[in-house]
């Protein structure tokens, strides 16, 4: 049985330095933005914090944007809690400045403010609100949309209780659900048995589309700054490094 104290997030992770090599040698089937999301139907993003949408599938939502293809954005939390103080007035300052990150990175994106709808679900707690996203979120999704959200097993908690919300989701609608994993690849290493590797499915990223994601994520200063007590950035280098890959994946069952 996997349980979450087996993907522990800790340190640098395992770098790209050993994921790329690895994933050049296998044999993961490869699928166009079509394939995936094709450009009449709308593609539905569910990030349980503000940057979680650059870093599962920037630069899909890149490659659609160019084409003028419609996308939505459900933001779960603010995100609030990232730097791990209890301090209402400055979490609720964190959570402000992490929306404003989140949507100016959209806009590199070439994503408009105006197709994100925020949730407002407490960070870190969204396990014991799933219903609730479920309720919220059902009404705005239709049978063609394409939902993506993190995997069900990412290793964080948030992740994988927005990806149990939009299972339910995209069942009781009869939608196509892309799962990205996240923090899996931080977690992880190569050949490792409790990831269905069989399911992954490889979109190939255009250099527009690439250099689209890594400037997004660059707008996401908070995470990306040394905060307080000698405390390393939360995008540390290894997350920013996997940003600029060439490819994003996504569990496909």
């Amino acid at each position: 049985m996997v349980t979450l104290s087996d993907r522990v997030i800790r340190d640098e992770g395992t770098p790209d330095s050993v994921w790329l090599p690895w994933l050049a040698r296998q044999k993961i089937r490869r699928a166009s933005m079509a394939d995936l999301c094709p450009d009449l139907s709308r593609l539905v993003m569910i990030a349980p914090h503000p940057d979680d949408e650059v870093l599962a599938c920037g630069g899909f939502l890149a490659m659609r944007a160019a084409r003028y293809a419609p996308s939505l954005i459900v933001a779960v939390t603010d995100g609030e809690a990232s730097h791990g103080t209890a301090d209402a007035q400055a979490c609720a300052r964190l959570g402000a400045r992490r929306a404003e990150e989140s949507y100016a990175g959209l806009r590199v994106l070439g994503v408009t403010p105006s197709t994100v709808i925020r949730l407002g679900v407490p960070d870190g707690q969204a396990a014991n609100y799933i219903d609730s996203i479920v309720k919220r979120i059902a009404p705005l999704v239709e049978a063609d949309d394409i939902i993506v959200s993190t995997w069900k097993l990412d290793g964080h908690p948030d992740h994988e209780a927005v990806s149990e919300a939009a299972r339910r989701v995209a069942q009781a609608k009869g939608c196509c659900l892309l799962q990205a994993p996240v923090w899996m690849w931080h977690w992880a290493k190569p050949d490792d048995a409790r990831i269905p590797w069989s399911d992954l499915v490889g979109l190939h990223l255009p250099t527009h589309a690439i250099q689209a994601k890594r400037q997004a994520l660059a707008r996401h200063r908070s995470q990306l700054e040394s905060f307080g007590n000698d405390m390393v950035p939360v995008l540390i280098s290894s997350i920013v490094e996997r940003a600029s890959r060439a490819d994003e994946f996504f569990f496909v069952s």
